[in-house]
C-alpha cells in the first residue's frame, strides 16, 4: 500500500508561473511572500520573479510565504483570495539533505529482510550519525522523531520537483493508512488509502478547487488504485507531524 500513496507525487509535473509583466497563470494556486507593507496600507509582495502591490482584508505576516488563488477584477485589479500559509516544513523539501525517487525508496523498503519502518529507521540511523551540518542533524532527528510517532516522512523527488509525503497507520479501520502531503505547486493535500472488498481505495483532500480540477483530469496517472475519490476540504489541512526547529525541545 505504500507504492500506491507514493505514487501520488507522479501528480507533481504541474508547474504556473507568472508570464510578463501583469499576465499569469491562474491554473493552480500560485506561490507569494509578503516583502512588507507601505504607508498606505498596501502590501508588498513577490510571484515568481516579479513584484506586485495589492490590499489584503486579511492580515498578512511580513517574511511568510502563502499559496492564494490570483484572479482579476472588472477594471484589471490584481485580486489574492483564499489564501493559505506554508508551514516551515516546507524548508524540509527545499533544503533535504535526503530526498529519494521512487524506485530508490522501494529499493530500501523491499531489499530488506525487515518491516518497512524498521529498514527505513536503520537506514535514517546511519545517515544521522554521519550528518555534515547543523541543518542536516536537525533535518535527519527530526525523520527519526516522526518515525517514533509511527509517521513515516520522506521527500520524494520527481522531475526535479520535491514533495514531502508522510503517512501512519489509520487509528479507525485496519488495512488503512493515512497521509499527508505538501506540493509546492498543489499546496497541501491528506487523504487516506485502504483496502476493502472491491480493491485498493483513496480518498484525496485538497485546499483548492483549481487543484482538485486537476487532479481530477489526471487521476488515471496514479498506479494501483481501483477507486480514487477528489474533495475539497475548507479547514486547515495540518501534517501528521510537525518539525521542531531543536531537537531538545521535543518532549515525550
Amino acid at each position: 500500500m505504500l507504492e500506491q500513496i507514493a505514487s501520488i507525487a507522479h501528480l507533481n509535473t504541474l508547474s504556473s508561473e507568472l508570464k510578463g509583466d501583469i499576465s499569469f497563470n491562474a491554473t493552480l494556486p500560485l506561490l507569494l511572500k509578503v516583502l512588507g507593507k507601505d504607508k498606505n496600507g498596501e502590501y508588498i509582495l513577490t510571484l515568481g520573479n516579479k513584484t506586485i502591490r495589492t490590499k489584503s482584508h486579511k492580515e498578512l505576516l511580513i517574511g511568510q510565504k502563502y499559496w492564494a488563488n490570483m484572479s482579476r477584477s472588472s477594471v484589471g485589479a490584481i485580486i489574492l483570495s483564499d489564501l493559505i500559509r506554508q508551514p516551515k516544513m516546507i524548508e524540509v523539501i527545499e533544503k533535504s539533505p535526503l530526498k529519494f525517487i521512487l524506485s530508490d525508496l522501494e529499493k530500501i523498503l523491499k531489499e530488506s529482510k525487515k518491516e518497512p519502518l524498521e529498514a527505513y529507521k536503520d537506514f535514517l540511523i546511519d545517515k544521522f550519525a554521519n550528518a555534515q551540518n547543523r541543518y542536516d542533524f536537525l533535518n535527519l532527528g527530526n525523520l527519526l522523531l516522526s518515525l517514533h510517532k509511527n509517521v513515516l516522512s520522506f521527500v520524494i523527488s520527481d522531475s526535479n520537483k520535491d514533495g514531502l509525503i508522510q503517512i501512519k497507520p489509520s487509528k479507525f479501520k485496519k488495512q488503512s493508512l493515512e497521509f499527508y502531503a505538501i506540493y509546492p505547486h498543489l499546496g497541501p493535500l491528506e487523504g487516506k488509502v485502504y483496502l476493502n472488498d472491491s480493491g485498493v481505495s483513496a480518498w484525496i483532500y485538497v485546499s483548492y478547487e483549481s487543484v482538485k480540477k486537476i487532479l481530477e483530469r489526471h487521476k488515471g496517472e496514479l498506479s494501483g488504485f481501483d477507486s480514487v475519490n477528489i474533495e475539497v476540504k475548507k479547514s486547515i489541512i495540518e501534517p501528521l507531524f510537525e518539525f521542531e526547529e531543536g531537537l531538545l525541545d521535543v518532549k515525550g
